[in-house]
């Protein structure tokens, strides 16, 4: 009896919490293509820091140069590339002119490495707005028409969009839905969008900024030293009294962030403690949270299903019924996310693996920072003081 009065609120809690974070992820508003000319346009700057993308590189730089758009730059920094990133890029200014090359130097003491090569970009920008994008990603030829026209439309400062995620191998397809659909759902999208409230986010994948705002708050010069750079310019922008808003993009622009397991470790591992600001309660929570989901309605079923439970008759079923419950809506809300990220349905099943996996990450996160061994990314360590 005991078991069933833990069990029973544990699964209409649960129920509760996975329908109403389903459906917070579900009214994050897209912004549309945009396929006909703006009546006024304003000059973009775009900022590409490259760091180790010879893989990406010329699919990125060709979509951008490429867009339907009569006013911008392509400013392409190469971040002290160790691999044929360097190559690549001249290659591709001998045939696009008006892609501008910056050879990035070494970051000075106190600077991340990605910060400084993104303020090493602003320092040659002309344009009137600024568009902060990975090297990891595509964009459709009418992304700067469609983000120009809804950030003049909702009189936004600064705009930030979710890219399309692209996945292909297996450990992407078992553990980044899950990253995401968390990220997603943790967020009050209603608060960061509104400009009377404290709470700011940023994807970094994309970020558009007018320029006065831009230099207005000091720019990356005034978060130098932060890892999770979005998260610190979303923070300092909006504390600075200008409007921020976080939106979709999937149909404007798409990324594959990491493309193997040790790449989904390092870069998870990279921001995942930060991300939450080195917060325990938020760490503990969202353990919880996936060890409650994820892994204890599977003991449940099992005790239940094949009598290790303490509990007979009456009191076994319902509990076996409950853990049901809870796994069937799981398996739903994880299928659901793959016809999102159109991967295989089967991959509903591997939800699990898939919350075993993001604890691993997070705990490791925390004591990469903690113990003071500091975080790794693209052959750079840091040791982290400052977090946001």
């Amino acid at each position: 009896m005991i078991e069933l009065l833990l069990v029973t609120p544990f699964t209409i809690f649960f129920t509760w919490f996975l329908i109403t974070n389903t459906n917070r992820i579900k009214k994050i508003e897209e912004v549309e293509i945009l396929d006909t000319p703006l009546n006024e346009t304003h000059s973009i700057s775009i900022i590409v820091p490259m760091r180790n993308e010879e893989k990406n590189v010329e699919r990125c730089i060709t979509s951008l140069m490429n867009q339907n758009y009569p006013r911008y730059e392509v400013i392409a920094v190469d971040d002290m590339s160790t691999d044929n990133t360097p190559t690549i890029l001249e290659d591709l200014s001998n045939k696009y002119p008006n892609l501008r090359l910056v050879s990035g130097s070494s970051p000075p003491q106190g600077w991340v490495g990605k910060t400084y090569a993104l303020w090493q970009g602003v320092r040659v920008a002309v344009g009137e707005w600024l568009l902060f994008i990975d090297a990891d990603t595509y964009s459709n030829p009418y992304t700067l028409r469609s983000v120009v026209y809804y950030a003049e439309k909702h009189k936004v400062d600064m705009l930030s969009l979710y890219p399309f995620q692209e996945l292909y191998t297996f450990w992407e397809r078992v553990i980044q839905p899950i990253i995401f659909a968390s990220i997603a759902s943790a967020l009050p999208h209603d608060k960061v969008n509104n400009p009377n409230l404290k709470e700011a986010f940023a994807i970094g994948q994309f970020i558009l900024i007018r320029r006065e705002v831009y230099d207005a708050v000091g720019g990356h010069e005034s978060i130098r030293d932060r890892i999770v750079e979005d998260l610190a310019l979303a923070k300092l922008v909006k504390g600075k009294g200008y409007s921020l808003r976080i939106a979709g993009g999937r149909s404007l622009i798409k990324t594959r962030m990491y493309t193997s397991l040790h790449e989904i470790w390092e870069g998870w591992t990279k921001n995942l403690f930060l991300g939450i600001e080195k917060n325990w309660r938020r760490l503990i929570w969202s353990i919880f949270i996936l060890f409650s989901l994820g892994l204890l309605p599977i003991f449940l079923f099992v005790k239940s299903a094949f009598g290790f439970s303490l509990s007979k008759g009456l009191v076994n079923t319902i509990i076996l019924i409950e853990s049901s419950w809870l796994i069937f809506l799981n398996v739903y809300v994880a299928w659901e996310s793959a016809k999102t990220y159109r991967i295989p349905a089967y991959y509903a099943i591997s939800f699990p693996i898939s919350a075993g996996s993001f604890i691993l990450i997070m705990l490791f996160s925390a004591f990469k920072v903690i113990s003071g061994k500091g975080v790794t990314w693209k052959g750079r360590r840091y040791v982290v003081k400052t977090i946001i």
